[in-house]
């Protein structure tokens, strides 16, 4: 287990504050946020390179707060990656092993895995400089992985990749990850990324962590208004709290001047009766009805009219204009087979759908 307790630290006029993070044996912990945010002075600062003014740090229940970074078991690969010019692949790779006072055939056996799985056999007598970014990428994981480090500490690892590559590399580090079961801390700035790599995700905002948890559960669940917009949720409303059950709220909508009940299995630590609150609905969790709706899913269906089309590849975003008494806008995200199935056009007249099940609450930020 690798704990950040409390940690607070500074540099100029900015500051981290209060960060809390766990992360378990063998998971991938991603920390997303936007330039600017903290992530990499948070990574300094894990790996002793920067002073805290607060807080501890715990690798395997060892407290290493005051360690240098030599002694913390930790791994990293910056953004840069900084191989080491004048060393061959395979002297990148062993330079871990040879600062120790000795390493045995086992640790031997162990880099000849790493070698293999990341497919380095035919490239360990070259030099850097005569590497792929791919290549070199590949080459900076072996390295900081045949030292079996207590935690792999990655900064923005596809920021010096090639777009043709990165999905590759990405797949590549997934399968590195639960191949060896190392435990792993990745910053970066791309939600893609976050998704695909983290079983857990802190959203770091302005120095502070304002939500983390697993994977899912920040992907439909955002916690707070802050949070959801950095994830990128458009749809979002302002609603009031009529009545609270015990695994649901039911609430009401100045917005789309309709009440309904949304399952909530904290609903009374969260929100009283009376309170303002945001609800929202991802993009994709918003259906086009091809029949007529059922009664018990009629509450938020609503008449609506194609008024934007935007196309990003195979994907397509719309923007519909719901046919309430004030006017109210909802993005959806199509697949191209599911628009061209749906016969969806601009200016189209649609049914579209918000399913209570797919609605989160959020408390009207103070």
């Amino acid at each position: 287990m690798i704990e950040l307790q409390g940690v607070h630290a500074r540099v100029g006029s900015f500051r981290l504050a209060d960060i809390h993070v766990a992360i378990g044996p063998g998971d991938c912990h991603v920390i997303v946020g936007p330039t600017g945010s903290g992530k990499t002075f948070l990574l300094e600062t894990l790996i002793g390179l920067r002073p805290m003014e607060a807080g501890t740090i715990r690798i395997h229940g060892q407290d290493v707060t005051g360690l240098p970074p030599n002694q913390r078991q930790i791994s990293y690969v910056p953004q840069d990656i900084c191989l080491f010019p004048t060393l061959t692949v395979r002297q990148n790779i062993q330079f871990g092993l040879d600062l120790r006072p000795r390493f045995d055939s086992q640790d031997l056996a162990f880099v000849g895995r790493l070698v293999d799985f990341l497919r380095l056999s035919a490239i360990l007598d070259r030099y850097p400089r005569n590497l792929s970014g791919g290549e070199r990428q590949r080459v900076a994981l072996a390295r900081a992985l045949a030292t079996k480090p207590a935690l792999l500490v990655l900064d923005e690892p596809f920021s010096a990749i090639d777009h043709s590559l990165r999905e590759e590399i990405r797949r590549m580090i997934k399968d590195l990850l639960e191949e060896f079961k190392t435990t792993t801390l990745i910053v970066t700035h791309d939600l893609d990324e976050a998704f695909f790599l983290g079983d857990r995700i802190s959203i770091i905002l302005g120095g502070r962590i304002v939500q983390s948890g697993p994977r899912d559960e920040m992907y439909y669940h955002p916690k707070s208004l802050p949070a959801a917009e950095f994830l990128g949720i458009r749809n979002l409303f302002a609603g009031r709290v009529e009545q609270l059950a015990q695994h649901e709220i039911t609430i009401s909508s100045p917005d789309l001047e309709r009440t309904f009940t949304v399952p909530c299995r904290c609903a009374h630590k969260r929100f009283t009766a009376g309170q303002a609150i945001r609800f929202g609905i991802r993009s994709e969790a918003v259906h086009i009805l091809r029949h007529q709706p059922t009664p018990e899913d009629s509450r938020l269906v609503f008449g609506a009219r194609v008024r934007r089309v935007f196309v990003r590849g195979t994907m397509h975003t719309l923007i519909v204009e719901l046919g309430t008494p004030r006017p109210v806008t909802v993005e959806i995200d199509l697949h191209d087979a599911a628009m061209r199935k749906l016969g969806v056009t601009l200016g189209a007249a649609l049914q579209v759908s918000l399913n209570p099940r797919h609605i989160f609450l959020l408390p009207e930020p103070a």
